[in-house]
């Protein structure tokens, strides 16, 4: 029925008509029945002044979801007449979460009891017990309600609304009356008074970004950083009204009232919009962005366009040189990729320049530095670290404990390293992860330390056990002396400064004390964490009584303050025997670690979902110190021994393993680690040295300039960059943890593939440029044909497949091939697809369907590229590779749109790396192979060897200037080269790469072959190489064929899990045009035209001030030329404003300005990214 799909947010205002509507029939002296509703009934004034008429409906059966019950017959039969006199049923949408409720007693019956007024039995009372709201949250039900009867008050009613900055649309109004009392609210949302600047701060916190409708504007441009949005933003539903995060189902407590945030928030998303993973299967749980202040108008790209292509001057050889070294290509190291997953930070006592930082990632453990932070350097590589901990005495040992392989540790100040307790690869109790970890100070030789007796991490509830272990000779040796049955995964040890035996201990499962030296423990100690634990959700996490950060006071030990994860801070003042909430001067409930300062122990230092705090009287009061932090979801603090005003901090893009239910999603920048001498009044980065140490895939957009992605092998997410690699922001998500390949559609807007091999993320996308990810995993699985299930390629258990190639028709942007690994190489992990498989979305990425015929399926190869027809998707090619897999059997090809595909390797070495193909001339395709590049021009009838000039041997990776294809480079294991004839002739273009030293002349013959041998592709993958290169997609060019980026490695060896890859890009000037064109809000003939050799995007109109303001960006150094029009319709002044009143700033310097009839004409340099503001007044 109509009014069973309503959303929640409808019912109030249906309710509100719908009993004026009965209770108007009853006095007037009307008979006894339910009249009916109308069913379009003003759910709030319209954002405009206009009018509107509401006509009324004859007939409705649905039930009403009402604010108010109507009362009925006890029991679930039929309801009696109702009558509002008779209001019983204390079951109502004011008491308890009805969507709480829809989860435990299902959508009908829940209808019964809040709306038709049938009475709960006393069983359905106990289990909705969890559900209630502890009280109205406006404090009042009848004084704060507003009266919205004044809207809805007849069956015809006629509505106008006055300009306002505080709407129905934009904000939560319950939330809204709670800060600002009903009258107020009433008088701001429906008279249209303004609310002051202080208002508007008091309600921040109520915002909802979105309208009703779900149609939300993005901030446009070819990224959004979203890193002003708030930690729990609301989403647009699956039903197309938004989604706002869900009250919190928490026992009462009067932090409500400070914390607008307080207790865990229910999903954004529900179980149908989700995979059994948890991860979301569409874009309807994408992220919504901040809405625009009254007055601005956002911009959406709706078209760009490249300049055309076409051959240029063919050249044999390099035409300029440096010396003997052709110069035509400049290299330079790229801004370093800074993802800012540390989990802890520490700092030596007895020597403060030595530091250690932990992150979550496998490619890059453990960091050291030797001064004090200014600089750092990858000391060792296992997995996720997970605690750190430095020797009270001796600054050379120091141990770090890891999620997925032994604790480590090192006496020789972080040189090497050794495991001391836990389980290896291949041993029985492997992946027993270890968590926190501690020294004693009253004894130095004394540790502590836990792991969970699973695989899981943290965020595990109900509860697991988690063992302790023991060492008495500073690490070298242990023993587990206990187990915490009901702590799972424990955050954070703190050992008694006179009593080693005396152990605090923060854990997933509250505050718990052993007295033994943990061999037994308490129960959670915190009253107000019991009764969360004592809950009865349906939503088990909603019962988490987590604690994550914890210390005691240096000098005065009975003071001890816990930071918890969804309820602020407690406070002990009796060695924690009784506990009050110390939340004073906190805006948020979601904390992470605190800490003493040890030189003047009144000093805290607490850091939080957003930004970190700094208390002065040792825990009860606090107040933000943010000023320079860039990104502010933040965990690790370190404290300097000596000075409380020295303190670091470490962002925490995403701690989805020992933390997974606080994620801060969206596409941020400045992660890192910050430095404050001033007791975090001002910060500044301080990470030289930290950046994604194994970049192992990069992708560029097919239109848009300068737009780079990148992910690291082991990555927690994604990279991207507007201006060429000057600065880069990062989106955490799994779907670069392994990754594969990056795809775009080739219109606007942008819709960005992924492909990997973990879990649920095999195959990603993304259609709000990399904010949200959504995944495509079980539409391959579904796809599967009816002979890879016969043939039993199709093994058991839940999707986990191994994808790789991807590739998106540029004629057609609903047509999406895909092809999958057999991987060989990883032998500790079960892949559950056997042998290669291709899929093809024909509308775009709603259904895939395997389309393998001809495909020898059963091949234990890889599909590592696809490349398709520039002007017919029917035609594509399929090029299988030795990535991660047994052998390689060339490149197969389709005409007919995938129904079949057969073999094009005459003449081609099958042994292939990668595949590019002539935009102009389509017939044309080159092919890297392990004996060198080969070349096509008959659509791979026959292929011939075009490498002159390239070193017998195999070639890794290719790339091909979209603007003049006889132009491309290629990368071999020791050396990157140029042609500028298709292919006829190469040479080397390496200025500024530090090439590695060829060791290899040092070898005798049988270490050579020995060496041969080692680096078998069959058994190790392309990252074995052992040169300067390490594997395939880490070359690649931009759309405008001037920007070019490759993955460079610093070290021989790859078994070095220290050694790193850095990111190098060559700049060719002069840089192209390219025309955009983009909407402005929904004004007719709005269109404003740009052309530009900037990457121009996050473009607004601001109708208060008369200004357009956009982002160009563009590696620094190169020039611009950048023309606007305007449209005259936009402007307050029209043409008159455009001819006397143009003024152009950028990065808030005026430029020298043309004005034509093209538009207005300005010039700058790039210097990475710069906010450009066209004033008209």
């Amino acid at each position: 029925m109509i009014l069973d799909h309503l959303s929640s947010k409808y019912r109030p205002w249906i309710a509100v008509a719908l009993a004026t509507i009965i209770l108007t029939f009853n006095n007037c002296g009307g008979s006894n029945e339910q009249y009916s509703a109308p069913t379009e009934i003003a759910d709030n004034p319209p954002t405009s002044a206009v009018t509107q008429t509401y006509p009324t409906q004859t007939s409705v059966t649905s039930p009403v979801r009402n604010n108010t019950p109507i009362a009925g017959t006890s029991g679930s039969g039929p309801s009696s007449t109702p009558h509002l006199a008779s209001l019983g049923n204390t079951i109502t949408e004011k008491t308890y979460d009805v969507n709480c409720i829809d989860n435990v007693l299902g959508k009908q019956r829940t209808d019964d009891i809040v709306y038709r007024g049938h009475l709960p039995t006393e069983e359905e009372v106990k289990d909705i017990e969890h559900c209630k709201l502890f009280g109205d949250i406006n404090n009042n039900a009848q004084s704060q309600k507003v009266d919205k009867t004044k809207i809805a008050n007849s069956k015809t009613e006629t509505v106008i609304q006055p300009k306002s900055n505080v709407d129905e649309r934009n904000h939560d109004i319950g939330c809204v009356a709670n800060a600002l009392g009903a009258e107020e609210t009433y008088a701001i949302v429906y008279e249209g008074k303004p609310a002051t600047n202080d208002q508007l701060y008091e309600i921040e916190h109520c915002q909802i970004f979105g309208d009703k409708n779900g149609s939300h504007k993005p901030s446009q441009g070819n990224t959004g950083d979203t890193s002003s949005r708030g930690n729990n933003p609301p989403i647009q539903g699956k039903d197309g009204f938004e989604n706002k995060p869900k009250r919190s189902v928490a026992p009462p407590s009067d932090q409500e009232d400070i914390l607008t945030d307080w207790g865990p928030r229910s999903p954004n998303c529900d179980g149908s919009d989700k995979d059994h993973s948890g991860m979301p299967i569409g874009p309807q749980c994408n992220l919504v962005p901040t809405p625009p202040e009254p007055g601005i108008m956002l911009g959406e790209l709706i078209g760009a366009k490249l300049p055309k292509a076409q051959y240029g001057m063919g050249h044999q050889e390099c035409q300029s040189f440096q010396g003997e070294t052709c110069n035509e290509l400049m290299w330079a190291k790229a801004a370093g990729l800074q993802a800012g997953e540390f989990v802890q930070i520490r700092i030596s006592h007895t020597d403060p320049n030595i530091m250690y930082a932990g992150t979550d990632s496998n490619d890059m453990t453990t960091y050291r530095s030797t001064d004090s932070g200014s600089t750092w350097s990858l000391v060792h590589v296992t997995g996720h670290a997970a605690g750190l901990a430095i020797s009270p005495t001796d600054p050379n040992v120091a141990l770090y404990t890891n999620l997925e392989a032994p604790v480590q540790r090192t006496d020789d100040g972080g040189d090497s390293w050794y495991p001391v307790v836990g389980y290896g690869p291949g041993e029985l109790n492997y992946n027993k992860p270890f968590t926190a970890i501690s020294f004693s100070t009253a004894d130095p030789n004394i540790l502590y330390t836990a792991a969970l007796r699973g695989s899981s991490r943290g965020g595990i509830w109900p509860p697991e056990p988690s063992d302790i272990y023991k060492s008495t000779d500073s690490g070298s040796t242990w023993v587990q002396v206990g187990t915490c049955e009901t702590c799972s995964s424990i955050q954070t040890i703190v050992i008694d400064s006179n009593d080693p035996n005396n152990l605090w201990i923060a854990s997933d499962g509250g505050l718990r004390q052993s007295k033994d030296g943990g061999q037994s423990y308490s129960e959670n100690v915190i009253p107000y964490l019991q009764k969360v634990a004592a809950q009865t959700s349906g939503d088990t996490m909603a019962t988490m009584p987590k604690v994550i950060g914890l210390d005691i006071h240096p000098s005065r030990p009975n003071i001890i303050l816990a930071a918890s994860s969804e309820f602020g801070v407690f406070r002990s003042t009796d060695a924690g025997t009784t506990w009050s909430h110390s939340n004073s001067g906190l805006l948020t409930s979601k904390l992470h670690q605190l800490y003493f300062a040890p030189s003047n122990p009144d000093v805290v230092y607490l850091s939080s979902h957003n930004g970190i705090y700094r208390s002065d009287d040792a825990g009860q009061s606090w107040r933000p110190r943010n000023e320079g932090l860039e990104y502010k979801f933040l965990s690790p603090i370190a404290i300097h021994p000596e000075d409380e005003d020295i303190v670091f901090v470490g962002t925490t893009s995403e701690i989805y393993t020992i933390h997974p239910e606080h994620k801060n999603k969206g596409m941020n920048h400045g992660q890192g680690l910050y430095k404050s001498i001033d007791g975090g009044a001002h910060w500044e980065r301080s990470d030289d040295g930290i950046t994604e140490a194994k970049t192992a895939q990069i992708g560029a957009h097919p239109i848009l300039p300068f737009n780079v992605w990148v992910g690291g092998e082991s990555g927690r997410g994604n990279f991207f960059s507007p201006d060429g690699g000057d600065t880069w922001l990062f989106s955490p998500s799994i779907t670069s943890h392994y990754p594969m390949v990056y795809a775009f559609n080739y219109e606007f807007p942008t819709i960005i593939y992924t492909t990997g091999w973990l879990k649920t993320g095999e195959l990603t996308a993304s259609t709000d440029k990399g904010a949200s990810w959504y995944t495509l995993t079980h539409k391959l699985e579904d796809g599967l044909s009816k002979r890879t299930r016969e043939l039993g390629l199709r093994t058991e258990g839940s999707s986990d497949f191994h994808i790789h190639g991807v590739a998106v028709a540029p004629s057609d942007q609903n047509v999406i091939y895909v092809g999958s690994v057999h991987d060989t190489v990883y032998p500790d992990l079960t892949f559950n697809l056997n042998g290669t498989h291709i899929w093809k979305s024909s509308d775009g990425g709603h259904t895939f369907p395997e389309m393998s015929e001809g495909f020898p399926i059963e091949t234990e190869t890889s599909i590592n590229s696809i490349v398709v027809h520039p002007d017919n998707p029917e035609v594509a090619y399929a090029m299988t590779t030795l990535h991660e897999t047994q052998t390689a059997i060339g490149i197969y090809k389709t005409t007919d749109g995938a129904k079949s595909w057969f073999s094009v390797n005459e003449g081609l070495d099958p042994y292939t790396n990668d595949l590019q193909m002539d935009p102009l001339t389509p017939d044309i395709l080159y092919s890297a192979t392990e004996s060198g590049i080969y070349k096509t021009t008959n659509g791979a009838q026959n292929w011939f060897k075009s490498s002159t000039g390239i070193p017998k041997g195999a070639v890794i990776d290719m790339a091909i200037d979209p603007l003049n294809p006889l132009v491309l480079y290629a990368i071999t294991p020791e050396d990157l080269y140029r042609t500028r004839d298709g292919g006829e002739h190469w040479y080397p273009a390496n200025l500024g790469i530090p090439l590695l030293e060829d060791n290899s002349k040092t070898l005798s013959a049988q270490e050579r072959l020995l060496k041969e041998l080692q680096l078998d592709r069959t058994k190790t993958g392309h990252s074995m190489y052992g040169g300067t290169f390490a594997q395939d997609r880490t070359l690649e060019i931009d759309a405008t064929g001037r920007l070019i980026v490759v993955a460079v490695k610093t070290n021989r060896d790859d078994k070095d899990r220290r050694s790193e890859r850095e990111l190098y890009r060559a700049v060719l000037t002069p840089l192209v045009d390219i025309e955009y064109q983009f909407s402005i809000g929904e004004i007719p003939s709005s269109n404003l035209d740009i052309t530009s050799r900037s990457n121009i995007y996050d473009l607004l109109f601001d109708a208060n001030t008369q200004e357009v303001k956009f982002t160009a960006a563009g590696p620094s150094g190169t020039e611009s030329v950048t023309t606007v029009q305007i449209p005259s319709s936009l402007l307050a002044g029209g043409e008159q404003a455009l001819v006397c009143c143009v003024k152009v700033f950028v990065d808030g310097i005026e430029k020298s300005v043309t004005k034509t009839n093209e538009g207005v004409t300005f010039e700058h340099v790039h210097v990475g990214r710069s906010e450009v503001i066209i004033k008209t007044q």
